[in-house]
């Protein structure tokens, strides 16, 4: 169950308060894109998104973007924004989390990996060896191969919150 189970499920990204992330020892967040920062369907970041990092620039946190998809979907997307990107991440297999976290030297302790799908997102974390947050996805609608993943996401996030009685909390 540790795999799949994420250290904290949060209604909302823009709910990871910077102040509380600080004292938490956080100093760089990994965030999937489609439904984590932006609705899937949108092609540029929204102001509050923007409001968020700057917020966490505020306490020396860092967002990294690690999606799946291609680059120019991600740049397209956070291309005012002054972000890292990290594309064609293949999760949820752990490389490109585990090299990024290797290359820049900082400690696994210090990083949060954010993201709105359980089999990719979470699990991609997990096998890294960071805290992970799930969250709630920004719009109800989906991509067809997300949808398959969320019919099996159900269930299991009930287990979850059976066994562990790990239910979604407003913010952290």
């Amino acid at each position: 169950m540790a795999i799949i189970r994420p250290t904290y499920m949060v209604n909302s990204t823009f709910n990871l308060k910077p102040e509380k992330l600080k004292l938490m020892g956080i100093t760089h967040i990994l965030s999937d894109l489609d439904n984590t920062l932006i609705p899937w369907n949108s092609p540029e970041a929204s102001e509050e998104l923007k409001q968020w990092q700057a917020e966490l620039k505020k306490y020396h946190i860092e967002l990294i973007v690690v999606s799946n998809n291609s680059y120019d979907r991600i740049h397209e997307a956070v291309v005012d924004m002054d972000v890292k990107i990290i594309a064609r991440a293949k999760k949820p297999l752990p490389f490109a989390i585990r090299s990024f976290v290797n290359m820049s030297s900082v400690s696994k302790e210090r990083v949060l990996f954010v993201g709105d799908q359980l089999l990719t997102d979470v699990i991609a974390g997990n096998l890294s060896g960071v805290r992970t947050v799930m969250v709630k996805p920004l719009v109800d609608t989906d991509l067809k191969k997300t949808r398959f993943n969320r019919f099996f996401e159900r269930p299991i996030l009930k287990l979850i919150n059976r066994i562990y009685k790990q239910t979604w909390k407003d913010s952290i």
